[in-house]
């Protein structure tokens, strides 16, 4: 069914699947006082980030009720033409059309259709433009609403105006060689103030047709250029979305298992500290725990056995991974979430909260670690991957550490030790108690706390030397040895906390 334009929102979809992912494409017009704002808007399923392209040329898509249009700006735009390999790469894209009254690059209506689309996907918004948009692609990115977070392509650009050097949000810019009328190493040099700046030049493809300023030929590149970029530095658009770094658990009401999150772009390294059916200990991970929408992660966990704790050599061959389970988690705010996993077939679910015990950091995505580091993170051994295998979780509030270390007994079993209270003694340098304890089944229910035993074996010591290296000192049952330590990076940007 057709509807008429009007001050009420409409949307009609015309589209429905595609072969990656479940999309939908409407035609949407936004009410905007006596008339409306027009939108073309593809969209994946859970899409982590939405471009919002503001065309070059004269400004019209020409965008008609059954999603159609034959202009030159809609056939040759690189994100008008390129929508659906977008969206099957998990961003949805909404095209800006003139307005109702055939008003273009209008800062008001464009924040209208930023507002809206975060009404349903509270995720990055990813302004972009090039050309004849280049001017309002500036001007949206730097004057719109600091609670939108944003983004910035600049594609084939002209000469940047003054705005451009008050962009803070990471930028791109994609350019080819051959085009006389782009200035993309300008507009780069002038990205000084921008969060992450990065630019492109794609080389080949045809001089006729869209050309060498619109990318003719040059799609596949063009959108991994992009989506690479916007994957990579999403984080840093600031969005509102809390960052995850930190101890979790389910409160005092269970205390004595917990899980680690390590938070680092859209990926969360998980570390479950727990207890097998025999009431053993058990930690399981998941590695590469990714994000599915807004604050949802999920990913694959994995048990693993490896050389013993004190091994001198520490073989990193001999570290043995088996797939175990599934983990996700469902994150309400900053501080509260449910953590569901299933574990050989046995699935649990639990609401989790931070675990605070003393002044809480701000950890945010990317940034400067400050004159006085805060260290929480993951760490292992260094220098980097040199034993792949074993590490340990530092939450660090006010002047205590609380550590847990995954590593292997002299089995080969997975074994983690806890340093609840590992108190700053001087300088950057910790020390405190290590314990081994015993506890309920993951899966019992209800889980009792009572049943959780705990064994002093020893001591740990952390002494750093700078932000992101340091010496972890232990004593296991005699046993004393000192290992060289580093942050573990496995994504970007990676979290900093003060």
């Amino acid at each position: 069914m057709l509807y008429p334009r009007a001050p009420a929102l409409l949307i009609l979809a015309i589209a429905a699947t595609s072969a990656m992912a479940a999309t939908t494409t409407a035609v949407v017009d936004i009410p905007r006082g006596s008339g409306t704002q027009r939108i073309l808007y593809v969209r994946p399923d859970n899409p982590v980030a939405i471009i919002v392209s503001i065309p070059g040329g004269d400004g019209v898509y020409g965008i008609q009720n059954d999603g159609a249009s034959a202009t030159t700006t809609m056939l040759c735009g690189p994100y008008s033409r390129n929508r659906q390999a977008f969206a099957a790469e998990g961003l949805a894209v909404a095209l800006v059309d003139a307005n109702s009254a055939g008003g273009i690059y209008d800062l008001a209506d464009i924040v209208a259709v930023m507002r809206h689309l975060r009404e349903r996907d509270s995720v990055p918004i990813w302004v972009v433009g090039g050309s004849a948009s280049t001017a309002t692609t500036a001007s949206v990115a730097v004057n719109r609403p600091a609670d939108i977070p944003v983004g910035v392509v600049f594609f084939s650009p002209q000469r940047p105006t003054s705005a451009v050097q008050s962009i803070t949000a990471p930028a791109l810019v994609v350019y080819h060689p051959a085009d006389s009328g782009a200035f993309g190493n300008s507009m780069f040099n002038s990205l000084t103030a921008a969060v992450v700046r990065e630019r492109v030049t794609l080389n080949g493809g045809n001089s006729f047709g869209c050309g060498y300023h619109l990318f003719d030929g040059l799609d596949a590149a063009f959108v991994d250029a992009t989506t690479g970029f916007i994957r990579q530095h999403n984080a840093l658009t600031g969005a509102s979305s809390p960052n995850f770094q930190a101890l979790w658990y389910r409160g005092e009401s269970e205390s004595g298992w917990g899980v680690n999150v390590t938070h680092q772009g859209d990926i969360l390294f998980a570390t479950w500290f727990t207890y097998d059916v025999d009431g053993s200990q058990m930690w399981l991970v998941g590695p590469s725990v990714a994000r599915t929408s807004a604050n949802n992660y999920s990913g694959l966990l994995y048990r693993t056995t490896g050389p013993a704790f004190s091994s001198v050599p520490f073989d990193a061959a001999q570290v043995a991974a088996t797939q175990v389970g599934t983990v996700s988690f469902a994150f309400s705010d900053a501080s509260n979430g449910t953590f569901t996993a299933t574990v050989s077939g046995v699935s649990v679910s639990k609401p989790i909260i931070r675990q605070v015990f003393s002044t809480v950091p701000t950890c945010t995505a990317g940034g400067t670690p400050g004159a006085t580091p805060n260290f929480q993170d993951l760490w292992y051994r260094a220098p980097a991957e040199s034993e792949p295998g074993w590490g340990v979780n530092l939450a660090h509030q006010g002047d205590i550490l609380f550590a847990t270390w995954f590593t292997y007994d002299s089995t080969g079993r997975g074994m983690w030790l806890v340093g609840p209270a590992v108190r700053r003694t001087t300088g950057d340098t910790f020390s405190g108690a290590l314990y081994r304890t015993t506890g309920p089944a993951f899966s019992a229910n209800p889980w009792n706390p009572t049943g959780v035993g705990v064994t002093e074996v020893g001591t740990a010591t952390f002494a750093f030397a700078d932000a992101a290296n340091g010496t972890f000192t232990y004593t296991v049952n005699g046993f004393t040895q000192s290992k060289a330590i580093t942050r573990q990076v496995y994504g970007s940007p990676a979290t900093v906390c003060r």
